[in-house]
């Protein structure tokens, strides 16, 4: 990109961030933990969604040290219905690793936040450039897809990192790069005509604004039907155990799976009965769980847990859908 124009396009950037920016919590204070904790919960997730987590979230672990101190229950637990739960633990190793080795403070350099666990090349150029203001060049999808555009071809860090090399401030340019991604430059119906950068977009001059960036092959959707089992006791407790696996580590669930589920010690119930069914959707998952109510008779290897109490342990959301299709039914 010719300087004259590299430099155009930063001061727009600026001045339409200037103008146009969301009023997001953490961009009060720009405190370092605010923008680790946002830039976490933002991954993969609509910001409509993130905006009342991280309130409770910052409520309950307001710095890194009560961060790492709280047990991975207690951080999945706020975590629960966000999806992608890696990120919560991750998260909190982050958090012992920075007490650990920086006395409870995040570092601005960009290697030594690459070196803390579950920080990587992305987060840690939010982090120097958004909390400190650091020239750190920072590639999401949103900017990924701004830049392609742009520059009618997709080499995203090497377009990221000469902007913030002239911009007057990382932390507008790398921000405004996000927001215009978000709100203007969407993956489809984009708001051209209010764009700041139309005058300078290659893709925009050529009509290509639908091809770029080029779209990846999707993965084919999987569809699961699957049985999902609320199993009280006589003081209305459901029945829940604990699975691991990589997509929902550590998780209290409701017991599912095949209908001989319950022929099987250690756990013994009435006759169930259906009571409905609803959709869920897990990465590229399609799941019909239908849902069955029964009482235990005896159970061995599960845990008791009080719906009115559920918020308090970490749970998949799939969880508060069966539990809201019984109150509806009842």
């Amino acid at each position: 990109m010719p300087n004259a124009r590299l430099n155009r396009v930063a001061r727009s950037l600026e001045r339409w961030f200037g103008k146009h920016q969301r009023p997001l919590p953490w961009r009060a204070t720009y405190r370092p933990y605010h923008v680790w904790v946002s830039e976490v919960m933002a991954q993969q997730t609509r910001m409509e969604v993130v905006l009342g987590y991280f309130a409770r979230f910052i409520d309950r672990f307001p710095d890194v040290r009560k961060l790492a101190a709280a047990s991975l229950d207690e951080v999945t637990a706020l975590w629960s219905g966000l999806g992608y739960y890696r990120r919560a633990r991750m998260l909190r190793e982050g958090a012992i690793d920075i007490v650990s080795r920086f006395d409870g403070e995040l570092p601005r350099d960009v290697d030594e936040l690459m070196s803390i666990r579950g920080i990587g090349r992305y987060t840690a150029g939010a982090i120097a450039s958004i909390a400190f203001d650091e020239r750190a060049p920072i590639v999401d999808g949103n900017v990924a897809r701004v830049l392609a555009r742009l520059e009618g071809e997709e080499d995203p860090w090497r377009h990221a990192e000469a902007l913030v090399g002239v911009c007057r401030s990382p932390r507008m340019m790398n921000q405004a790069l996000m927001e215009l991604g978000a709100l203007i430059c969407t993956p489809r119906n984009s708001k051209c005509m209010e764009c700041p950068l139309r005058r300078d977009c290659v893709a925009f001059a050529t009509d290509r604004i639908h091809e770029l960036p080029a779209p990846r092959e999707s993965q084919a959707a999987k569809r699961l039907r699957i049985p999902l089992y609320l199993v009280t006791d006589a003081r209305g407790r459901i029945l829940m155990h604990r699975e691991r696996g990589p997509l929902l580590t550590a998780m209290l669930h409701l017991p599912h799976g095949t209908t001989d589920l319950f022929e099987q010690a250690p756990l013994a119930v009435t006759a169930p009965r259906s009571i409905g069914s609803f959709q869920h959707t897990i990465t590229t998952r399609r799941i019909t769980f239908e849902v069955f109510a029964a009482r235990a008779r005896r159970q061995r290897g599960y845990e008791w847990v009080n719906p009115s109490e559920i918020r308090d342990f970490p749970h998949p959301s799939y969880v508060t859908k069966a539990l809201k299709l019984a109150s509806n039914r009842s």
